[in-house]
């Protein structure tokens, strides 16, 4: 595998955690942490089972449309080159996941989801990376879908994770 720098794998955790925000949804102006919730879940398992496809088409259609984005285009390009520069047989793991806190806004339609994930790549059945990544995200309902429509810097700590617990 091509060396990783810890700024892409920062855009990159950016990234696939604000996927983890993003996915499913209603419109419905009575929201409940929990929709938002299992919306990030799922957002999680499609980057990590479209990256080890190779194809992050499903996950790109997690975040809003360029008009409604606010620096999410750093984070698709982090994880397109993230994507591109693993080696094949290269696989990308989320170890653990928990959704922190929620904030909701009702009126808008809008939340902000604070996450911890633990993550992993592997090669050859040898663990090659690891890091422990928290952020914020913040998503939006857009034609009745959870999109990703911004966060902040993910803060990456490299060499942390499952085995390192």
């Amino acid at each position: 595998m091509k060396k990783l720098t810890t700024r892409s794998l920062l855009f990159v955790s950016l990234l696939l955690i604000s996927i983890l925000a993003a996915c499913g949804g209603s419109s419905d102006p009575d929201i409940d942490k929990s929709t938002v919730s299992n919306a990030v879940q799922e957002a999680a398992n499609t980057f990590v089972t479209d990256f080890n496809n190779r194809d992050l088409t499903r996950f790109d259609a997690l975040f809003a449309p360029p008009g409604d984005q606010y620096g999410t285009t750093e984070t698709l390009d982090a994880a397109h080159q993230l994507m591109a520069s693993a080696a094949d047989g290269v696989t990308f793991q989320m170890d653990k996941f928990e959704i922190q806190n929620v904030q909701l806004d009702d009126k808008h339609v809008e939340a902000v989801v604070t996450y911890y994930a633990e993550v992993s790549m592997w090669e050859n059945q040898s663990e090659t990376y690891s890091a422990v990544v928290t952020q914020d995200v913040s998503l939006q309902t857009i034609n009745d879908q959870w999109l990703i429509t911004g966060g902040d810097t993910a803060n990456v700590t490299p060499g942390m994770g499952a085995q390192d617990s």
